[in-house]
């Protein structure tokens, strides 16, 4: 077989542990067992478990922005500018099976990020934050920023203010939804949403002499 094909075969058995277990679940005896395979087997293949978290965390990551950006960038109904924005970003809140075992996912590569930091900070924290950026500048009526831009820190101080409330919002949203189903649910996940995206976009002045939107 090829060499390639069974790494990322035996990826696909551990991303089934990660859902189940978290990324601790991610051991050379676990993912055998899951893949199929002695141990010494899938050492020929990931020498460590490092290594072998190393590529699961890898095809997690790739995998997940795969299926939520074509989520993302795909037609959003919503007949004013806050209902589209608010159905893009109900893709990155557990609303269902699909996105809770995406969050799963999610939360893996946060603690595989924790344990071994990368080089210029979180990648998954600087993914969402150009998510949330892009947002509420399509909100304050601004072009949509091309993947460089929505990089970048907004010019518009009170657009990067909102992203960052937007983002720690939706986290917190996320976790309740998780750990606190009984008290938060997913139409009062919606709800929520919908008031802090109203309370984020910017209000037309009183003055007739002035349309520039107040920045809040």
């Amino acid at each position: 077989m090829d060499h390639d094909q069974r790494r990322s075969e035996i990826a696909e058995a551990a991303l089934e542990v990660v859902l189940r277990q978290g990324l601790d679940g991610v051991t050379v005896r676990g993912v055998a067992s899951a893949a199929g395979c002695s141990t010494g087997a899938l050492r020929h293949y990931f020498p460590n478990q490092r290594e072998l978290q190393a590529q699961v965390m890898a095809v997690a990551a790739s995998r997940l922005r795969d299926m939520v950006l074509a989520r993302v960038q795909g037609p959003h109904p919503g007949t004013t500018m806050v209902e589209q924005m608010a159905s893009i970003i109900e893709e990155m809140l557990p609303l269902d099976e699909t996105r809770r075992r995406e969050l799963a996912l999610w939360t893996a590569l946060v603690e595989w990020e924790r344990r071994n930091p990368p080089e210029g900070g979180s990648q998954i924290w600087a993914d969402q934050r150009a998510l949330y950026r892009r947002c509420i500048a399509s909100l304050y009526g601004y072009p949509s920023l091309g993947s460089q831009d929505a990089w970048q820190p907004h010019p518009d101080a009170d657009v990067e203010q909102w992203a960052a409330v937007l983002h720690t919002f939706v986290d917190g949203l996320a976790a309740q939804l998780i750990d606190t189903p009984g008290q938060v649910g997913p139409e009062d996940a919606r709800s929520l949403l919908r008031w802090l995206l109203e309370a984020a976009a910017p209000r037309p002045q009183a003055s007739a002499a002035s349309s520039s939107p107040v920045r809040r």
